[in-house]
């Protein structure tokens, strides 16, 4: 394998490289000057656009003859991909070499960066991108991994020239034949634990074994590195509670770093410095996500006017709180939650920041999580804050075992009986119909709520509110 590392320049071939992550690969493998063409069975914009302007050979569907014809020095497999996949059993027949997307990663670009790794449950993308935007502030040209597409940049992947590579960590396995979490892989200098609750019922039987994770995560961290936890979670108390690294909690109160919101000043004071800042994004989901960001700045050295010059230009992350429309008679906003907790959160932030509104949740259950019965009791109570529901039924159901699957008519006359209206349908055309119909005569925030495509239901929303109320 190390033989391969000594030319200059690669054939790489990716499969499934319409990922967000393999398609940001992609383009940072070019920027080395590599080669790289990609398969894959769904491809559509905005990804495989990008991909076409980046030149990269793109073949549609997987075929054993694609890597016949490209004859790669490296083979890259993402984690969708499985084995009887025909790619993969023609490199693995030919005894080509290859890697999963974080070993790439690792061997590409980490290996000689101070990885600086933000892994949780909740808010990894967006303290993720305030931190790479926070050190790219302060002159350090950093480069960054992201999950999500930050609205500064317009993209989620970056090769700086400076010493930190700020990477979001997921508990994720990595590959078919990689069967553990990806930050395993980065490797990192120092990290962010954003929260710990139980997700990817999939791979994971308890958060317990979520937790075994990421305490194997701190035994990577080395002495001179710096760990910066949230203090709201037990499990990452309970983790960080015999330090063997630099170790920074934060939280409102009784934590190193402490945060506080008011009047639109979003406070922060950490060993003697106090900073305030007016961010644009709003919840107390997103100042515990600023707060982690600033407590690793301060830790790494970073001056205080380059933290409040970053919170206050911060723009957020594509599909995070994000307005996909904005009238005097309705506000279209588009949001990634699918965990119980995270659904909670958005339609509570929302709510305070909208109180006169009418607020209509608009879920779908996508994740392999949302679609088990892990969250059964859990799930309804998270819409509490909705003026009305209206779901979709799983995505693909099918693929579940039946005894693990969500009983979601159940959950939503756990939702009515919560007095407030709930609805589920099959089609999107359904849920946009009732969504409308919902509108009464008062300001209305549609929060829409889904870890994937949704059937092209935030294209129709937005076509169906510029008929009703204009552009």
């Amino acid at each position: 394998m190390l033989d391969i590392f000594k030319k200059s320049v690669l054939n790489i071939h990716m499969v499934g490289i319409c990922g967000v992550g393999m398609s940001a690969l992609a383009g940072m493998l070019l920027s080395l000057g590599h080669n790289v063409s990609g398969s894959d069975t769904d491809m559509y914009p905005p990804i495989s656009t990008q991909l076409e302007m980046l030149n990269i050979a793109l073949f549609k569907g997987y075929s054993s003859d694609t890597i016949e014809k490209i004859q790669p020095d490296l083979v890259i497999i993402g984690n969708a991909i499985s084995r009887g996949n025909p790619e993969v059993e023609a490199v693995l027949n030919k005894r080509i070499p290859y890697l999963s997307m974080a070993e790439s990663l690792y061997n590409f670009f980490l290996y000689n960066k101070e990885v600086i790794g933000v892994a949780g449950t909740h808010g990894k993308t967006t303290t993720t991108s305030l931190l790479a935007y926070i050190l790219d502030i302060a002159g350090m040209d950093p480069s960054f991994f992201i999950g999500g597409i930050p609205k500064n940049y317009g993209k989620n992947y970056h090769v700086g020239r400076g010493k930190y590579f700020v990477i979001e960590a997921d508990e994720y396995d990595s590959a078919y034949f990689e069967k553990i979490p990806k930050f395993m892989v980065y490797r990192p200098t120092h990290c962010i634990m954003t929260s710990l609750e139980f997700d990817h019922a999939d791979i994971y039987k308890n958060v317990d074994e979520i937790a075994v994770w990421f305490t194997r995560l701190k035994n990577l961290i080395p002495a001179n590195g710096c760990i910066v936890y949230n203090r709201m979670y037990l499990h990452l108390c309970a983790i960080n509670e015999k330090p063997l690294s630099l170790t920074k909690s934060y939280g409102m109160s009784n934590a190193d770093c402490t945060y506080h919101y008011k009047d639109g000043i979003l406070t922060i004071s950490m060993d003697g410095i106090t900073i305030h800042a007016k961010p644009k994004i709003f919840g107390n989901f997103n100042y515990q996500n600023i707060a982690a960001a600033s407590a690793m700045a301060l830790t790494l050295g970073v001056s205080e006017g380059a933290i409040v010059s970053a919170i206050e230009s911060f723009e957020g992350v594509k599909r995070r709180q994000e307005i996909l429309y904005a009238s005097n008679y309705l506000t279209v906003i588009e949001d990634f939650a699918h965990h119980p907790t995270a659904i909670y959160n958005i339609l509570h932030e929302v709510s305070e920041h909208y109180p006169q509104s009418k607020i209509i949740a608009i879920y779908e259950p996508r994740s392999a999580t949302s679609r088990r019965n892990v969250f059964q009791q859990e799930l309804p109570l998270a819409f509490s804050d909705a003026d009305c529901v209206v779901m979709k039924r799983p995505y693909r159901l099918d693929k579940v075992p039946e005894h693990e699957q969500i009983n979601i008519d159940r959950v939503i006359d756990d939702i009515k009986g919560q007095s407030i209206p709930a609805y589920v349908f099959d089609s999107v055309d359904e849920i946009v119909n009732e969504a409308f119909k919902q509108i009464q005569n008062k300001h209305t925030v549609m929060v829409v709520m889904s870890n994937g495509g949704f059937d092209g239901i935030y294209d129709l929303l937005v076509s169906q509110a510029q008929k009703l109320f204009g552009k």
